[in-house]
C-alpha cells in the first residue's frame, strides 16, 4: 500500500514538472471548478510547487525507486540492454520472416513496379529524375563544381535550392551513366525504397525482442506509414530507412560503447542526411531526448570506451554534414530562410492528425473540404492501436525514450502552432530553411511503427499463445494464425493507391542539335519541369527553373508573358540566352490552336536578332531552335 501511494505522489510530481515546462514554452491553460477559475499564465508558481513535492519526494522516500508499485520482478523489456549487448543468431525462421516483411513492404507498388514511367503527378516526380541525374552529371564531369545545377542561370549552388538526393544519385549513377532514362531510375529507387524501409524497421525490431513475428508487425507499420502515401511524390522523403537504424546505433551504441558502435551509428545519421536533408534534421532533432532518456535509464558513465564511442560519432558524421552544411549555407546567401509565413502554413494543428491522405485506401471515405496538402497526418488505425498496447506499464527505458521523443515530434509537427518550434527556428538555419514542420510527423509515424511492433511483442507473449515444448504443434500454429492476423489488419488499414499517371515518352529531337555550352530560353511558359527533364540529354544551361527556394524571376516570367514581342526576346538575350526554343505541342496544352503557333513563328521569323537553326515535328506540333545573331 505505501509503494502504491509513492506512485500516485510520483505521477502527480511528474504532472506538475511537465505543466511547468508547459507553461514555460509559452503554454496558458484555464482550468474551472465550479465558481472558481485557474489560469496558468507564469510557470514560477508551478515551478514553486513542484519544487516542493520533490522535497518532500526526497525527504520521507529518498531509497525508494520512482513509480515503484509499477516495478515488476522481472520487467518486461529489462532484456533490451543485454539482448543488444550480444550478437544474434539468424535462424532459418528469421529469414523467412525477413522475405516476408520484404514482400509485404512491396505489395502496394507493385503497379508502380510494373509501370516504370508512371507518376503520381507530373510536377515533383519529374522534378526528382532531374536532380538525380543533374547530380551525377556533375560528378562525373565537374565534380569541383558539384552543386552548379543547369537551371536559373546565371545563379550558382542551384542544387542546393532544395534536398539533393545524394544517396540516390549515388544508387542511380551506373544506370544514369548508361543513358538509362531517368524518370525509370528514379522510379525504381522510389519503389526500392519501401522493402529497404521495411526490412529496417524489421531489422530493429527483431534485435530488440528476438521476435520475428514482432519484427513483422514493425517491418509493414513502418514501410507503409502514411507519411509516405501522403509524400509519394517527393522520392526524398521516401527515403527514411535509416531513422530506424539510427535509433538502433544509439542503443548500441550506449550498451556496448567503443569505435565500432560509434562508427555504426554515425553511418546511419550520415547515410539519413546524405539521402534526405529534411529528414536528417529531423532525425537529429528526435535523437536528442530519445538519447538522453536511454542514457540516463541505464545509468550510461562517462568512460573511454563511451569516449570512443562519440569520436566515431563524429569521425564519420562531421565531414559529410560539415560538407553538405557548407554547401547549403552558401546557396542560402542567395535566396534567404523561409518566412514566418511559410512556416506558419506548414505547421500542423493538432486535429490535422484525424486527417487521412487520399493514397490510404481504406480512408477515402472521408471528405477533403477542410484538408490542407502536406498537413494530412492521419497515422493510421493500426498502429496506434497496437501502440498503445506496447506503452501500457510496465514498460522500460526504450519505449519511455519512444514515447518521450514520439510525443515531442508531435509537438514539432505543429510548428509555429506548437509549444517549441519557435525556438527551434531561433537556433539554426537548419530549421529556418523548412518549410514544413508538419513533417515532422515522420518521426511520430517511426515512434508508432516501433511501438507497434513492441504491442505485437506483448500480444504474441500472452500465454494463450506461447509456444510450450510439450503443447504439440497447435500453439505454434495459432500464434501463426494471429501474427497473419494483425499483419493483414495492418496492411489493409494502410493500403496505399499510388494513383499513377503516365508520363509522356521520349524527348523532342531538336535538343539534338543542343549543346552544353548554350543558355536556353524556353517557349511558352508553364513547362518549366518538362524543359528541365529534356536539359537531361543535352545540359545546356536554362533561363528557368523550378525547385524548393529560387531567385527572383519576375523580369522573366513578365518577358515568358509578353512572347512573342521584339522586347520580350531582347529581354531574353539580355538575361543571357545564347539560344531560344519555341514548342507549338506545349502552346497547344496551353489552350492555343494552330493558328496562333504559325503567328508566333512568323514574328520570330521577321525578328532580325534571331536564326532559325532547327525545327523538328514532336507530339502535335513542330519544335524550333533558334540562335541569337
Amino acid at each position: 500500500m505505501a509503494l502504491l501511494l509513492v506512485t500516485i505522489f510520483d505521477f502527480v510530481l511528474i504532472a506538475a514538472f511537465s505543466a511547468t515546462v508547459v507553461v514555460w514554452l509559452g503554454g496558458r491553460t484555464t482550468f474551472a471548478f465550479g465558481s472558481v477559475v485557474f489560469v496558468m499564465k507564469s510557470p514560477v508558481i508551478l515551478g514553486v510547487i513542484t519544487a516542493g513535492l520533490l522535497c518532500l519526494r526526497l525527504l520521507h522516500w529518498t531509497w525508494v525507486l520512482p513509480l515503484a508499485s509499477l516495478e515488476p520482478e522481472k520487467p518486461l523489456f529489462d532484456e533490451h540492454r543485454q539482448r543488444l549487448s550480444r550478437p544474434q543468431p539468424v535462424s532459418r525462421r528469421v529469414v523467412w520472416y525477413a522475405l516476408a516483411a520484404c514482400a509485404g513492404s512491396v505489395i502496394w507498388v507493385i503497379p508502380h513496379l510494373l509501370h516504370l514511367r508512371g507518376v503520381p503527378d507530373p510536377g515533383d516526380p519529374i522534378f526528382s529524375a532531374w536532380r538525380i541525374a543533374a547530380l551525377t552529371h556533375q560528378l562525373a564531369t565537374d565534380p569541383l563544381h558539384l552543386w552548379n545545377g543547369n537551371i536559373f542561370y546565371p545563379a550558382p549552388l542551384t542544387l542546393t535550392y532544395s534536398d539533393s538526393l545524394f544517396l540516390q544519385s549515388l544508387l542511380g549513377a551506373p544506370f544514369l551513366l548508361a543513358s538509362v532514362d531517368p524518370l525509370v531510375v528514379m522510379n525504381a529507387l522510389m519503389v526500392l525504397s519501401y522493402p529497404a524501409r521495411g526490412l529496417a524497421f524489421f531489422f530493429v525490431m527483431w534485435r530488440m525482442t528476438a521476435d520475428p513475428q514482432a519484427a513483422l508487425v514493425a517491418a509493414l507499420a513502418g514501410a507503409w506509414s502514411p507519411f509516405h502515401a501522403d509524400h509519394y511524390s517527393q522520392l526524398e522523403l521516401q527515403w527514411t530507412a535509416f531513422v530506424p537504424l539510427a535509433l538502433f546505433g544509439v542503443l548500441r551504441m550506449l550498451a556496448v560503447p567503443g569505435w565500432r558502435t560509434g562508427l555504426t551509428l554515425g553511418a546511419a545519421v550520415a547515410a539519413q542526411c546524405l539521402a534526405c536533408m529534411y529528414v536528417g534534421v529531423m532525425l537529429v532533432t528526435f535523437l536528442v531526448p530519445f538519447t538522453a532518456i536511454v542514457a540516463l535509464a541505464w545509468r550510461v558513465r562517462a568512460s573511454r570506451r563511451l569516449a570512443q564511442a562519440c569520436a566515431g560519432v563524429a569521425l564519420v558524421l562531421v565531414p559529410i554534414v560539415g560538407g553538405l552544411s557548407a554547401a547549403y549555407l552558401a546557396g542560402r546567401e542567395a535566396h534567404g530562410d523561409r518566412s514566418i509565413r511559410e512556416v506558419a502554413d506548414g505547421s500542423a494543428w493538432g486535429r490535422e492528425y484525424g486527417h487521412a491522405t487520399e493514397r490510404l485506401v481504406s480512408y477515402q471515405w472521408q471528405t477533403r473540404f477542410t484538408h490542407h496538402p502536406e498537413r494530412e497526418l492521419f497515422p493510421g488505425a493500426t498502429p496506434v492501436a497496437l501502440g498503445a498496447v506496447g506503452v501500457v506499464p510496465p514498460i522500460g527505458p526504450v519505449v519511455i525514450a519512444m514515447v518521450v521523443a514520439g510525443a515531442a515530434a508531435f509537438d514539432w509537427s505543429l510548428g509555429l502552432k506548437g509549444l517549441t518550434y519557435a525556438k527551434l527556428y531561433q537556433l539554426s538555419p537548419a530549421y529556418r530553411g523548412m518549410r514544413v514542420a508538419a513533417r515532422f510527423t515522420v518521426m511520430v509515424e517511426a515512434a508508432l511503427a516501433l511501438l507497434a511492433g513492441f504491442g505485437a511483442f506483448r500480444i504474441f507473449r500472452l500465454r494463450y499463445f506461447r509456444v510450450k515444448a510439450n503443447a504439440g504443434g497447435w500453439s505454434i500454429v495459432t500464434r501463426g494464425v494471429v501474427c497473419a492476423a494483425v499483419c493483414a489488419a495492418v496492411l489493409v488499414d494502410l493500403r496505399m493507391d499510388p494513383q499513377l499517371q503516365g508520363y509522356p515518352r521520349g524527348v523532342p529531337r531538336i535538343y539534338r542539335h543542343v549543346k552544353p555550352r548554350m543558355v536556353l530560353a524556353e517557349l511558352p511558359g508553364g513547362h518549366t519541369i518538362d524543359y528541365m527533364y529534356f536539359s537531361t540529354r543535352h545540359w545546356a544551361k536554362l533561363l528557368t527553373g523550378y525547385s524548393g527556394f529560387g531567385p527572383n524571376l519576375s523580369v522573366l516570367n513578365a518577358a515568358e508573358a509578353a512572347f512573342p514581342d521584339p522586347e520580350a526576346v531582347a529581354t531574353f538575350r539580355r538575361l543571357g540566352a545564347t539560344h531560344l526554343t519555341y514548342n507549338c505541342g506545349f502552346e497547344k496544352a496551353n489552350g492555343k490552336t494552330d493558328a496562333d503557333c504559325d503567328r508566333v513563328v512568323q514574328t520570330l521569323a521577321r525578328n532580325p536578332s534571331l536564326a532559325l537553326i532547327a525545327s523538328e515535328p514532336w507530339k502535335a506540333g513542330m519544335v524550333r531552335l533558334y540562335a541569337y545573331r
